[in-house]
Order: structure tokens, then sequence, then C-alpha cells
């Protein structure tokens, strides 16, 4: 996808918006060629799953709060690239719940925080 897909996306969601999640999520699937994979993270959950709404505003929230001003693309790749997303999306563990402030404050320091 690169940065450019993520520029392009971000532009197209003035529309895409209006449309179901699931039909975007297949049409960027086509569009970048997204293989198929094994990204199973709720089968041993022991906490109930956020909404992709919810698990979005933290992201979102995360971007804002550490990209600088014209470099929100290139904030949201370091993020969704970094241990955070990995550690934010296992749902056996209640990290997802913790406050965003801590989520913010591990990813800035590359370690999850004590």
């Amino acid at each position: 996808m690169g940065e450019e897909g993520v520029k392009k996306e971000l532009y197209d969601a003035e529309v895409n918006h209006c449309l179901s999640f699931e039909q975007v999520s297949d049409e960027i699937i086509d569009r970048y060629k997204i293989s198929t994979g094994n990204f199973d993270t709720i089968s041993d959950s022991k906490y109930s799953i956020p909404s992709f709404l919810d698990i979005g505003r933290l992201y979102s929230i995360m971007i804002e709060d550490c990209a600088k001003p014209g470099e929100e693309v290139q904030e949201l790749i370091k993020i969704f690239t970094s241990f955070i997303s990995d550690e934010i999306s296992d749902f056996s563990t209640d990290l997802y719940y913790q406050n965003p402030s801590y989520l913010e404050w591990s990813y800035r320091e590359g370690r999850l925080l004590e």
C-alpha cells in the first residue's frame, strides 16, 4: 500500500465514509492485492473485542498526538508498523483497554512502560 496508497485512501475517506466498512475493506484488499493471512487475534481472547470504530478512534488519537503537522501519514505508518500495534491487537491481554496516554507514551519510548 505504501505512503502514496495511505494518502489516496485518506483522500478517498470523504466519500468512503458513506460506504459500509466491509465494502471499503474489500475494495482496498482488491486494489492493493492484499493476500489472505492468519491474523486471528480474537480466538483466544479473554476480553471483549472492541469494534473497528473503537480501534480506529484509538489509533486516530495516537496519530494526532504524535504526528508533527503535515506528517500524519508517515506517523500512521510508523505506528502501524511498530510493536505497539501488535500489542494493541493482542486481545488475549487487556492492553487495548489501558489509558490511551499510556499506549502513546509506550509507543514513544519503544517499549511497554511499567
